[in-house]
């Protein structure tokens, strides 16, 4: 069977990088894709697994050989979704 590739004009801009924005309303994230961001730096994208009420901390569900991440807003990551 032959492999196809969905054309770039039908792939969703919210599927892009380019389309993601930062987010502070981390505890709104649950569920969601996103882009965990430290010094400019990117560190990982996942799945938001849970986040605190506060919008203080998150975890990225664990997926492969990776373990569940927790991320902090006070050590200075920030979130694009």
């Amino acid at each position: 069977m032959p492999i196809t590739h969905e054309p770039a004009s039908s792939i969703s801009p919210s599927r892009t990088s380019a389309a993601r924005g930062p987010r502070s309303d981390w505890a709104r994230l649950t569920g969601h894709t996103v882009e965990v961001w430290l010094s400019g730096e990117h560190i990982t994208t996942g799945v938001v697994e849970q986040a605190a009420d506060d919008d203080s901390v998150l975890w990225i569900a664990a997926a492969g050989n990776s373990t569940r991440r927790l991320f902090d807003k006070l050590t200075g990551y920030r979130i694009r979704a």
